[in-house]
């Protein structure tokens, strides 16, 4: 099947999503990743090979690393709709092109249709954030993001690097294309836009970034340096290697330190940003498997963690937060080790800076597993009038959303025990 044609699934069920439905039938959105899901699952049992279509003949199919990330994505999409508190309908416009632009750019080798479609995906999302809460945050978060789309297209004038190989041209090509990918990741120092975000906006506003676009970018971003850049290749290996190794301990002392609503955003940004270090830095074989465990641990259980605490879930939050701690054998454990070892592989130094960033996400996830302290109980001032009797709701919708987060659960304990077997079954890798 015909990446063009996944595409424009997502695109038009998106677009019908948003202007049909309304707030009693929003969950229905859910339909958009879910068939989404659906037509990268028969591409990938397909026999039929991806055919170039004139100008797009750089979208050349989708590979089985591929297929298993956006199936994977398009999956915790939809749990993360159905155990949301509440949904927008127009969501479904923003899930629908994000999803397109992300199987276009993972079925495009171009740089420049990539960088037009993750363009699209990024204006989008923007839109919709400063729609929702106009301010500085949001305006910056256009900025950056836009930016790093910006830098990916403007390389693509300048590839391949046929006869170029050498001299000043592959290192402008490799910082254009490292300001890229740092961007999008939200990858310090140009990562403040997403922290920003989580701050300001509710998780279901920056959902389709951490769960569509996210794992996308990685794995595109590992496919640049081999026989694209040249003699630019150590630069764009060390500038994310340094950067990413930086932003993964910011973002894990920030995690304990800042408030509790922005841990997991803190402690998910920390992982992509070893993951970058790791991947790009440090190119041997355990890398680019243990950020495949890290982003199906991620993938698994985001549905629960982006869920306020106070919406309930109050044992499955702490089992997944154990799951993402790092005590063997959480899949965690078993990510982050391979990561490291990769690191480890370089330099003692990056090992070192490494075990620092794993350390503060230990302590983030400790914390977040805690329980609240008791309000102290003061004794009750009498009423003069008598208090509302309270609605009756009906408790099947709360007791499906115990039983989907505990499955995600159980899936979080699978990934541990089994972690190799799984990321081959899913991305093949």
């Amino acid at each position: 099947m015909n990446p063009l044609v996944i595409a424009a699934g997502w695109l038009v069920l998106g677009l019908v999503a948003s202007a049909v439905l309304r707030r009693r039938t929003a969950r229905l959105v859910a339909i958009v990743p879910l068939v989404g899901a659906g037509l990268t699952f028969l591409a990938a049992r397909s026999s039929t090979a991806a055919v170039p279509l004139g100008g797009l003949s750089a979208i050349t199919g989708v590979d089985r690393a591929g297929q298993g990330v956006l199936i994977a994505a398009a999956l915790s999409m939809v749990l993360v709709i159905l155990l949301q508190p509440s949904i927008d309908p127009a969501m479904g416009r923003s899930i629908g092109v994000v999803g397109a632009a992300a199987t276009v750019a993972m079925s495009s080798s171009n740089p420049l249709v990539t960088g037009l479609v993750l363009t699209a995906a990024v204006a989008t999302l923007v839109l919709r954030w400063i729609a929702q809460s106009p301010g500085r945050v949001t305006l910056a978060a256009g900025r950056v993001a836009g930016t790093g789309t910006a830098a990916i297209v403007a390389a693509s004038p300048l590839l391949p690097l046929t006869g170029f190989t050498t001299g000043d041209r592959p290192v402008v090509v490799a910082v254009l294309l490292a300001a890229g990918v740092a961007a999008l990741l939200a990858v310090y120092p140009l990562g403040g836009w997403a922290a920003g975000l989580i701050r300001t906006l509710r998780p279901m506003e920056i959902a389709p970034w951490m769960i569509l676009l996210v794992p996308v970018v990685l794995i595109i971003a590992e496919r640049i340096p081999g026989g694209v850049l040249g003699t630019g290749t150590p630069v764009f290996e060390h500038v994310l290697l340094v950067v990413g190794l930086g932003s993964a301990v910011w973002g894990g002392i920030w995690a304990v330190r800042g408030p509790e609503a922005m841990r997991y955003g803190r402690v998910f940004m920390a992982d992509i940003a070893l993951c970058v270090a790791a991947v790009e830095g440090a190119s041997v074989s355990p890398a680019m498997t243990g950020a495949l465990v890290v982003v199906m641990t991620h993938l698994a259980l985001a549905p629960i963690l982006l869920r306020s605490r106070d919406s309930g879930l109050v044992w499955p939050r702490r089992v997944a937060w154990a799951l993402l701690s790092g005590v063997p054998p959480s899949p965690a454990f078993w990510g982050r080790l391979l990561l490291l070892e990769a690191l480890a592989a370089g330099n003692v130094g990056s090992t070192i800076v490494a075990v620092i960033a794993i350390g503060a996400i230990f302590v983030a996830a400790v914390l977040a597993c805690a329980p609240r302290p008791r309000p102290v109980k003061t004794p009750a001032l009498p009423e003069r009038r008598a208090r509302p009797r309270p609605v009756k709701r009906p408790a099947w919708p709360e007791r499906l959303s115990d039983l989907a987060a505990w499955l995600l659960v159980a899936l979080g304990i699978a990934i541990g025990l089994a972690p190799q077997s799984l990321t081959e079954f899913v991305f093949g890798h």
